[in-house]
């Protein structure tokens, strides 16, 4: 016993006993909730929208709950389990490999099914890309399958305006006869998409132009990397764009790019970076510079972080070519006369000074760039100005970046996007008369296209207006058809977004109401209707074109049907297709640029994809709307993010209603005062405001969407004309940052305190790689529990903070496997969320820069580390100490 006593007094149990004898501490222990909790419960409680909503959220948990407890009997012959089918065993799950379809991306997925029911959803290991990983959406995606609002049946628009259900047979005979009499008269047929990612789609397109010649098809996205695709085609010539190899990059600067968030291909950006900052490998640790204006998780993530206005950056650019060619001359441009006079009037030093930045910190840039030619790469952000990425593209010629261009993997689109002209002609054409039908294929424009489009005006003048559709959206409120469609788990289809390999997705569900699959809807018009619909129509269509057009190409020493299987199975086709292009930067190109950007006196207003919920369409969906932001923690809404400089300035406060005007168009929404936001930029968030969409994702957030133009000087996200206006009143905002008593005496860096994560300087880590083991075991951590002495082997998480980025896509997988309820918005207010997994944002330093610290608190009721399939990041490490181990890239000093 004295043993023990003298184990108890050391260490960290003192502190604990000095808590036990404050009055502070004997207050708390009167109630077991922290003070902010609201104790109020049971649905009286509750408004009467949030009464819905929350039910309505029960509801679709309660459903998802049921796909994993119980049996689910297919649509077809029903076999007995004394008949079992030989790949099923009761209790044992099956997976089946898939491509997620839920942004252009197109990652490989493995989908959990237990007797018939799909349940979860992990990455796949064998896809050359995302290489097991996969993203928030892709994890809650599964949601949608069994949400109670999804449409069940045809519905068809009566003379007196209402919607009424009505049967496949009919709206087949009525939409095939308009078909052929519209293809006869000569108007327009127009089928508008998403990104056309799959081959066989395309197929269906075309064939269905044959069928009905005056069809066009137009494709969009709400944002698209079009202004990067134009400058890439204006420097090298050609639309063979290489993937970027970013884990040999020792020195990666981020220019407004959010590589790391929601912009590109995240989940292969975050494998690679993070690739670049093990420390149990005998790479170099590489290091971000972010500049921004917006706060984002990739520039939460920088070495070094830079705040600036994003109308700025481009003349950021020009000065560091200034610095690198005239005064370094570091590069074959050094003696180019024309690329010369167009930056030396750009100066670096006036820049920095103008701009007050850290001259020490722009020095260390600018050196890193010399010492680091060829191993460098500059990431400038999708939505900046096309003149902007060729800029940038010169710049990365300038330090060599070209030799991190990747020659195995080239970023290819099966049909590119329509040009703004192709969408313009569309609408005037359709005002005109000249358009007979409009199908929307699994589209919502009436909510994504600019109201300078005035599209709702022309869809008016449109005889027939169709809309393939999973839920109820803007666009098929004003449509004449209403048809619902598969689920991508009850889907056929193939991808190919790269060079060298396809992919494949296969449905593990028959469809659980009347619908069908929208391409196998097309492929039935298109033939006259001669036979009775099958939904193995597309399976039939996609083997088919696979025998003809790919399986010859990939010399295969088996036969097709034993191919197909194995293709299935694996869910990707490897396949020998090296694309020789020779990249050579025309400099005129950038000569050519008649003026660069300019900064304005005005607020810069950027508008940027949502983290979770994409462009809107994810909108029904709770796990997503409850995700917190990863880097505000608010949830349920979006809203304008400004720098606590401008708050000050404007006497704004967190939650109080603001005008923002941009680009000739208004928005009333409240304001978030977010540290790390350049002064005099706006920051807001899409995909929100829906005003037609399930009661899950109804009115959530602002619509902010109505602030796009189609014309502007800049980019279609990016406004430097913005103006501010405070309107009274106030809108709250709910976020999980400052929940539970974190920051209580007891609780406050109690992680630090219990030495739980350990922290050190790369440096000596690389000397000495066993010096925070040695520093945690001269410390005796308190337990409120006997200890337990191991005998064999001990079993421990340990999370590498270096390579966690804090995207929270844990937190959705967590979510997803254990069924967490969703409680809405209301409920979050009063501390109520239910995640079993937490990340908090710590802010420290300088008060307008966030320190980069993640405390991650990690699932204790899983038998297994559901990082290790679904963070990207993450490392999942057996110990003998259960040690977290933190190490930081802190050679050069700073973090911020």
């Amino acid at each position: 016993m004295g043993k023990e006593k003298n184990k108890l007094e050391t260490g960290y149990w003192r502190g604990f006993k000095e808590l036990y004898k404050d009055p502070e501490f004997d207050k708390a222990k009167e109630n077991e909730f922290a003070e902010e909790i609201d104790e109020s419960s049971g649905l009286a409680g509750l408004s009467g929208i949030s009464r819905r909503k929350f039910l309505a959220l029960f509801t679709a948990s309660a459903a998802f709950a049921a796909a994993g407890c119980s049996d689910y009997r297919d649509k077809g012959a029903i076999v007995p389990y004394n008949q079992k089918p030989e790949e099923i065993t009761p209790g044992i799950p099956n997976w089946y490999a898939s491509t997620c379809t839920l942004c252009p991306n197109a990652c490989g997925i493995l989908i959990k099914t237990r007797e018939g029911r799909p349940i979860k959803v992990d990455g796949n290991p064998d896809h050359p890309i995302s290489k097991g990983k996969i993203c928030a959406r892709g994890q809650a995606g599964i949601l949608n399958l069994y949400d109670p609002e999804r449409l069940k049946e045809p519905t068809i628009v009566t003379g007196s305006g209402n919607m009424t259900s009505t049967s496949w047979e009919a709206v087949d005979e009525k939409i095939i006869s308009e078909l052929k009499a519209l293809s006869s008269s000569g108007k327009e047929i127009a089928i508008i998409t998403h990104s056309i990612l799959s081959p066989t789609r395309k197929k269906i397109f075309d064939d269905f132009v044959s069928a009905f010649p005056t069809t066009k098809i137009y494709s969009y996205e709400l944002t698209s990397d079009v202004n990067y695709k134009n400058a890439f085609k204006k420097s090298y010539g050609t639309d063979f764009i290489p993937a970027i190899k970013l884990d040999e990059a020792k020195i990666i600067i981020s220019l407004e790019s959010d590589f790391l968030g929601n912009e590109g291909n995240t989940i292969e950006n975050a494998r690679l970076y993070s690739r670049g900052r093990d420390v149990f490998s005998k790479n170099e640790f590489n290091r971000m510079y972010a500049i921004e204006g917006a706060m984002s998780l990739t520039g939460s993530n920088a070495d070094y972080r830079i705040r600036l206005r994003t109308d700025a950056i481009e003349e950021f650019v020009l000065c560091l070519l200034n610095e690198l060619i005239i005064k370094k001359k570091i590069s074959p441009y050094a003696n180019n006369i024309a690329i010369e006079n167009k930056i030396k009037e750009f100066s670096l030093d006036e820049f920095v000074k103008k701009n007050k930045l850290q001259e020490k910190t722009i020095k260390t840039l600018v050196e890193d760039l010399v010492k680091n030619q060829g191993d460098s790469y500059i990431s400038a952000g999708l939505k900046l100005p096309e003149t902007t990425h060729i800029v940038v593209n010169l710049l990365n010629e300038v330090i060599g970046a070209s030799k991190l261009y990747s020659k195995e993997f080239v970023k290819q689109v099966v049909l590119p996007l329509s040009q703004k002209s192709e969408i313009e002609g569309l609408v005037s054409r359709m005002q005109s008369g000249g358009v007979g039908i409009v199908i929307h294929f699994d589209t919502n424009p009436v909510f994504h296209f600019s109201s300078d489009y005035n599209y709702v005006d022309a869809l008016k003048r449109v005889s027939t207006v169709i809309t393939l559709t999973e839920n109820v959206t803007e666009t098929s409120s004003i449509s004449n058809y209403v048809l619902p469609v598969n689920h991508n788990f009850e889907s056929w289809g193939d991808c190919k977004t790269r060079s060298g390999f396809y992919s494949l997705q296969q449905p593990v569900i028959a469809p659980l109401y009347k619908t069908r699959q929208k391409e196998a809807i097309l492929f039935y018009w298109m033939s006259g209707g001669r036979e009775v619909f099958a939904d193995n129509l597309y399976l039939n269509y996609i083997k088919s074109n696979w025998e003809k057009s790919i399986y010859p190409t990939l010399n295969s020493k088996v036969d097709f049907k034993a191919f197909w299987n194995l293709a299935l199975h694996d869910g990707v086709v490897s396949l020998e297709e090296k694309v020789n292009e020779t990249l050579s930067f025309k400099t005129e190109a950038y000569t050519s640029i008649a003026g660069f950007t300019k900064v304005s006196k005005d607020f810069v207003v950027t508008l940027r994809d949502s983290y979770y919920l994409g462009d809107g369409r994810l909108a029904n969906n709770g796990w997503l709307q409850e995700l917190p932001h990863p880097v505000s923690k608010i949830v349920w809404d979006n809203y304008a993010a400004i720098s606590p400089a401008t708050a000050k300035v404007l006497n704004l406060n967190s939650n109080e209603l603001i005008e923002l005007t941009a680009g000739g168009k208004t928005l009333k929404i409240p304001v978030f005062i977010q540290p790390g936001m350049a002064d005099d930029v706006v920051a807001v968030e899409l995909g929100y405001g829906r005003s037609k969409v399930g009661i899950v994702g109804q009115n959530t957030g602002f619509n902010s969407v109505q602030l796009i133009s189609k014309d502007t000087p800049l980019s279609e996200w990016i406004y430097n004309d913005g103006k501010i206006t405070k309107v009274g009143g106030a809108y709250e905002l709910i976020s999980t940052q400052e929940h539970y008593p974190i920051d209580e005496k007891m609780y406050n860096d109690i992680h630090l305190k219990r030495e739980i994560i350990q922290e050190g300087i790369y440096e000596e880590y690389k000397n000495n790689p066993k010096f925070l083991i040695e520093e945690k075991k001269k410390t005796v951590l308190f337990n409120i529990n006997e200890g337990h002495e191991y005998t064999g082997v001990k079993w421990a998480m340990s999370i590498d903070l270096n390579k966690c980025i804090g995207c929270n896509n844990c937190v959705a997988a967590c979510n997803v496997e254990n069924n967490i309820p969703v409680v809405g918005k209301e409920q979050v207010g009063r501390n109520r969320e239910m995640q079993w997994i937490r990340l908090d944002r710590y802010y420290g330093g300088h008060s307008d820069s966030p320190r980069v610290s993640f405390q991650p608190m990690l699932c204790q009721h899983c038998d297994n580390a559901p990082c290790e399939n679904v963070c990207p990041v993450a490392a999942t490490n057996h110990s003998p100490d259960g040690l977290n181990q933190m190490v930081y890239n802190r050679c050069v000093g700073t973090r911020y």
